[in-house]
């Protein structure tokens, strides 16, 4: 129904929803595909199926995150969703026949843009994105389903301001907007822990592990190329 996404909508899928503009372009497919692909560890680091460990110091009184970040699977088991549980399946494969750990950083790198193209279909089949295939002398484009994306423009301004609800999932797509340099787009300047006093709502209390799985994969979004 217009003006109100379907729900549920995963992180992945909120996420390349609110990066597509009117025009039917992003700002930047590697930036996108990247955050996209954290996304979804993001996802499951929800569900307390991985995290990540990452190496952190505190310097004047503020946390430095350093390092590639190395992925450890808590539970394989089914999610209810079934990008997720083909992610998993990969994920232990890889992690049983790599040499290596298996780094969060090398991981967004490669699965940015199958993770892009995989939610792209996925919306574009719930009628969320509109697909524009290319043509002679034209791009191609997906465009987002307006009222669906301004509802979630609008929760993710009510975050920012503290006027509504702020869960942990609402609270990393927020943390990965900003990652993704799309805050402008938005109207979005002031996060709410600046101003705690006018805040009505108050921030999820999230695990330390957590937060530093958070902290770490929006860390691995590079900066957009202009």
């Amino acid at each position: 129904m217009a003006g109100s996404p379907p729900q549920p909508l995963s992180l992945p899928e909120a996420f390349v929803l609110l990066s597509h503009r009117e025009s039917g372009r992003v700002h930047d497919v590697k930036q996108t595909a990247t955050a996209c692909a954290a996304a979804e560890l993001g996802e499951l680091a929800l569900g307390r199926n991985l995290l990540v460990r990452i190496r952190k110091t505190r310097k004047l009184g503020i946390e430095v995150y350093r390092g590639p970040g190395e992925m450890e699977l808590l539970d394989s088991g089914p999610t209810g969703l079934d990008w997720a549980d083909a992610l998993l399946a990969e994920l232990v494969q890889t992690t049983a026949t790599a040499p290596q750990p298996v780094t969060a950083r090398r991981w967004l790198r490669r699965r940015g843009s199958a993770a892009l193209s995989l939610h792209r279909a996925a919306l574009t089949e719930r009628g969320l994105l509109h697909h524009r295939p290319a043509a002679s002398f034209r791009k191609e484009r997906y465009h987002p389903e307006r009222g669906a994306r301004n509802a979630l423009i609008d929760a993710v301004r009510a975050a920012y301001d503290g006027s509504g609800p702020l869960d942990p999932h609402l609270l990393f797509l927020c943390q990965l907007e900003g990652s993704a340099q799309l805050k402008r787009d938005f109207g979005l300047t002031r996060w709410r822990h600046q101003q705690v006093d006018s805040s009505r709502v108050p921030e999820p209390r999230l695990p330390e592990d957590l937060r530093d799985t958070f902290n770490a994969l929006r860390m691995y979004v590079p900066s957009r190329e202009e």
